[in-house]
Parts: C-alpha cells; sequence; structure tokens
C-alpha cells in the first residue's frame, strides 16, 4: 500500500491502486457494455500517495489520470418491478 490514488467515480470516493481490481456502480453510462477490455482514463483524481509523498487536489488534481480497463460489464440495466395495490381493502 506504498502507491495509491482516491478517485471520484460514480458519485462515490474509491480507493484504487495498481494491479487490483475493483467491481464500481454507475460507472459510465455512454459506455457501451457488451465492449470488454475497453481501456478508459479518470482524470477526477482526488488524492495520489506515492511513498511518503502526497499530492492533494482542491477538489481535483489538474494533471493527474488514472488509467484502467473495464474486463466485463457485470452490472446490467436496473430492472423495476411495480406492484399494485388495491384501493378498496385498505
Amino acid at each position: 500500500m506504498d502507491r495509491y490514488a482516491i478517485i471520484d467515480i460514480g458519485g462515490n470516493q474509491l480507493q484504487v491502486e495498481p494491479g487490483r481490481f475493483y467491481d464500481t456502480r454507475h460507472f459510465a453510462p455512454k459506455l457501451d457494455r457488451s465492449g470488454f477490455d475497453t481501456k478508459i482514463s479518470m482524470n477526477r483524481v482526488l488524492l495520489i500517495r506515492n511513498g511518503s509523498d502526497v499530492d492533494i487536489g482542491y477538489p481535483w488534481l489538474a494533471e493527474a489520470v488514472v488509467r484502467g480497463r473495464i474486463l466485463h460489464s457485470c452490472f446490467e440495466k436496473k430492472l423495476v418491478i411495480q406492484k399494485i395495490h388495491s384501493k378498496k381493502k385498505t
């Protein structure tokens, strides 16, 4: 845990490290869901730690980019189930 970054992804903050795998929801609605092994880059980096050096952005670091790739899309569209209730028998 010598190198890590904290990024803003999908409205949540996530601590990422090199060589690790992460599951995220609400990443990119415009991204093609059928494509896998897609390379991505995120520029909403809040903090970078490299050894004893810590860079903190306000709100984000200006020229920091975190690169990664999407292995597969395991989250499908949300299924909405609506229940109909009787109005007479309450």
